[in-house]
């Protein structure tokens, strides 16, 4: 990006967008204005939608009579954590060692303005041959749903869908996500009494709450990376390129080990991008019983946890939801009552790399950067994807992040010179579109 292209984007990134947070509505409203006057410059009449929580931005570039295109991005960011974690202010674009330091510098507001620049720059020299229509979301980052509920309401047919908020699998080295996985998430809890009870006295004897929490996990939690095998229903097998491609992904307990992680069996750091991409998982995320910062020996009469399940692309969520609370259900022990409460959840999606779309899209990145994107999938959930998979648009799912953007984290970056990569390859990508 030149210097009046950059400067534009860290002005955006200078507003503190964070959707989840309500003392930010007027930071939010501000991007909106901002990313408005973005599409102007790429010939677009925008048009702020207020029908969902937070402002929804759309416009339509490009020949009216061209292929259609809808370009999704997001301008909302998550919070910023334990500010002491940031070398630099979060919201200031600091570039230090060959990096934009900065919250929404990857995730995803550079990634956004590469296909926004890409547009202005072919509108300018009268190249632009593909109809863009933009939808830009401002609830990304917290659960909101006005994208899809625009996207459900559209009748117009489309030739793709280009989102670019994935990375890529090393520096020069671009990938298309052909798959994501779905979501569901519960919070579970479990009652045997109406009052804690004295371990000395009723110990054994009595139900404990904790324990019986345990045993519902148990029947759900995977063990040698599989979840039980009811929960398996519907995959849909990756394809022999994909598994090819994984042996160009860095290795799986490298990748464990630079986050600080352990695996969880022998066999996980083989299988690592085939249990985190293509396989369903389990995983909990909080768990409450009795007073564990006391010093207190009670019978627990209220046990709770937050779980969720990863749904692998081909899964259907309803069938695979009721799958879930069924088997949490058969293993709650007699007498003990269990709460079950859904918070929501996504589609898996699944796209096929040999789609003339996909293909043309492809062909367009290594016309411009000389290398091929490579397929892969993601273990990450977007549920715009499934939204526009189901309405059988071919989606092109890439990006110029990298995986150790530190994204959703402190120190979140981006490659400056991704920046222009990016630009490049998405015109190209509009132009073999276009063809």
């Amino acid at each position: 990006m030149n210097d009046t292209e950059r400067k534009r984007l860290f002005g955006l990134i200078r507003v503190p967008s964070i959707s989840a947070l309500d003392t930010h509505d007027g930071d939010m409203a501000k991007a909106a204005d901002m990313v408005a006057a973005e599409l102007e410059l790429a010939g677009a009449t925008p048009r702020i939608s207020h029908d969902g929580r937070h402002p929804l931005v759309l416009g339509s570039a490009g020949p009216k009579d061209g292929r259609r295109v809808i370009v999704y991005g997001h301008y909302d960011v998550q919070p910023i954590g334990e500010p002491d974690l940031w070398l630099s202010p979060p919201f200031e674009p600091t570039v230090r060692d060959g990096y934009l330091y900065a919250r929404g510098s990857s995730d995803d507001k550079g990634n956004l303005f590469m296909l926004l620049v890409a547009a202005q720059r072919l509108a300018a020299e009268d190249r632009l041959r593909v109809r863009l229509d933009f939808l830009i979301d401002g609830e990304e980052e917290s659960g909101g749903t006005s994208a899809e509920q625009w996207l459900a309401a559209d009748s117009q047919d489309a030739h793709a869908a280009v989102i670019f908020d994935a990375p890529m699998i090393g520096p020069g080295r671009p990938s298309f996500c052909v798959g994501v996985r779905g979501l569901l998430y519960r919070r579970i809890t479990v009652r045997v009494s109406e009052n804690d009870a004295h371990s000395g006295i009723y110990g054994g004897a009595a139900l404990n709450a904790a324990l019986a929490l345990q045993d519902v996990i148990a029947a759900v939690r995977p063990r040698g990376g599989r979840v039980p095998e009811p929960l398996h229903a519907g995959v849909v097998p990756p394809s022999d390129a994909e598994r090819a491609a994984w042996a160009e992904l860095p290795d799986g307990g490298d990748a464990l080990a630079e986050s600080g992680l352990k695996p969880t069996d022998s066999s996980a750091a083989g299988e690592f991008y085939e249990r985190t991409t293509a396989l369903p998982s389990v995983d909990v995320h909080g768990l409450a019983a009795g007073e564990p910062d006391a010093v207190k020996t009670n019978v627990p009469a209220e046990a709770t946890a937050t779980l969720s399940l990863r749904l692998a692309p081909g899964q259907d969520p309803q069938v695979i939801g009721e799958t879930l609370d069924a088997l949490m259900r058969a293993a709650v022990p007699q007498g003990a009552e269990l709460e079950i409460t859904h918070h929501g959840g996504a589609s898996p999606a699944v796209m096929d790399p040999e789609d003339p779309v996909l293909v043309a899209a492809a062909d367009g990145f290594e016309i411009a950067l000389g290398r091929r994107p490579v397929p892969v999938r993601t273990g990450g959930t977007i549920p715009i994807v499934a939204a526009f998979t189901g309405k059988g648009i071919p989606t092109i799912l890439t990006g110029f992040g990298l995986p150790d953007d530190g994204i959703h984290g402190p120190n979140e970056r981006l490659a400056i010179d991704h920046l222009e990569q990016g630009v490049q390859a998405a015109m190209g990508m509009f132009d073999a579109l276009a063809r």
